[in-house]
């Protein structure tokens, strides 16, 4: 059922319920003396509210709990066995939906108004129980445009009598930036219970390429071939875990980089009014192809948190967050330690596009010294982005993005050749293809 039919014929069920049965009180019995297995109507209010509550924040199965314990003791209650029903299929337990659906059918004293609200609930109860208990969705992203970057080169990039690299070595190229995904997610429609909420299960899977590829000098361009797949759990309006396994292979001109190997699990708990907080890690082994890179081989490992929130509606939004990362190598200069914050937002501009600014600032702590200089370095690092997206709905482009951004970076380093600053403009256009 799509949520707003589903919305629509609850809501038809509770307009009709109103007359006859706005209270649990209106369901009692009359005269019915109270005795202790039986429910008081202020009681059993009370725990019909929470619920109610409890079902509106996610968590079903308490919800259903609390249901069965009312109607244990007051069976007359209908009000409380039609949000059972309902209940139950939330839960996907259709028969037990069904039956008590039948169950306030056959009572002789349910209006008229009531069973046609209840019949037309049970046809598209029916329907669902007759769709398939998992299903597979693949979706498909491609992203294309132009860049320029004032500085393609790796570090030391600016002149050093230490390195022997003359002044005026910073290289600048426009280049072709692009990429393409594919995804697969495996959904299995059959919640289950963690803490009373319904929790579903997915397996998620994708396949990606990333090109940042320099006309002007090829030897400097970067290309990485990455799959990923692994379990991920949702309780909606509660939380979402999700454990991936990813590979890269990268490419550096026209020669292999390297192949990363990472562990990345993730944990974000929702909070209400758009709100979130997400906590994520990550261990990664690094083995690079080239002979030059042998000493960088290693290991990291990361850890984080972030908080968002939406801002006046949907239209305006906030990220703050954190990183710590430790990264190993067989060569001490190699590796380091670092502490990185971030802060992010956008704001809406119509209905159709945004502008949005990435700050990220991160320092560095080596392990060892510098070869050549003699020299740990310790270095603070700054990026700054600014963008602009518009989605196109109409015309050829429809369903297109436009994306246009520039970025800044800025490295202080305490050796001096390894110090930099880099601009890069980047247009592109991207797509979701369902």
């Amino acid at each position: 059922m799509t949520p707003v039919r589903t919305l629509l014929v609850f809501s038809l069920i509770l307009i009709t319920l109103q007359p006859f049965s706005r209270s649990l009180a209106d369901d009692a019995p009359a005269a019915q003396s109270p005795v202790p297995s039986v429910l008081s109507d202020e009681h059993a209010q009370e725990i019909f509210d929470m619920a109610m509550e409890e079902r509106d924040s996610g968590k079903i199965y308490d919800a259903i709990e609390k249901f069965e314990y009312i109607l244990s003791r007051r069976p007359s209650l209908n009000r409380a066995r039609l949000e059972l029903a309902v209940s139950y299929h939330r839960a996907s337990r259709y028969e037990d939906a069904l039956r008590e659906f039948q169950t306030v059918l056959d009572d002789p004293e349910t209006p008229e108004k009531v069973r046609l609200a209840i019949l037309a609930y049970i046809a598209q109860l029916t329907s669902d129980e007759l769709k398939p208990q998992s299903k597979h969705e693949f979706s498909y992203y491609a992203k294309a445009g132009v860049l320029y970057n004032s500085n393609i080169n790796l570090a030391p990039l600016r002149g050093s009598l230490d390195y022997q690299i003359p002044d005026g070595q910073d290289k600048g190229s426009p280049g072709l930036d692009t990429f393409f995904s594919a995804s697969h997610r495996y959904i299995n429609g059959k919640p289950f219970d963690v803490d009373g909420a319904a929790t579903r299960f997915e397996w998620q899977s994708q396949v990606s390429w990333t090109g940042n590829n320099y006309t002007r000098n090829s030897d400097f361009s970067l290309n990485t071939l990455s799959a990923s797949t692994g379990p991920a759990f949702i309780s909606a309006g509660r939380w979402r875990g999700v454990v991936n396994v990813q590979v890269d292979q990268s490419f550096f001109g026209n020669r292999t980089l390297g192949t990363f190997l990472s562990v990345n699990p993730l944990l974000a708990f929702d909070l209400g009014n758009y709100r979130s907080i997400t906590l994520e890690a990550s261990w990664m082994n690094n083995d690079f192809a080239r002979e030059e890179d042998q000493a960088r081989d290693g290991s990291g490992a990361l850890a984080g948190a972030a908080y968002t929130t939406l801002l006046g509606g949907v239209d305006n939004g906030l990220e703050l967050g954190f990183r710590l990362k430790d990264r190993s190598a067989e060569d001490d200069q190699y590796a380091y330690n670092s502490n990185e914050i971030y802060a992010g937002g956008f704001i809406g501009v119509g209905k159709k596009s945004n502008i949005y600014l990435n700050i990220n600032v991160e320092t560095y702590a080596f392990d060892g010294p510098d070869t050549v200089s003699g020299k740990v370095r310790d270095e603070r690092e700054g990026r700054y982005i600014l963008g602009y997206n518009f989605d196109f709905d109409e015309g050829v482009l429809s369903g297109w993005t436009l994306n246009a951004h520039a970025s800044y970076t800025r490295n202080n380093s305490n050796v001096d050749a390894f110090s930099y600053e880099r601009k890069l403009f980047a247009i592109n256009l991207a797509r979701y293809f369902l």
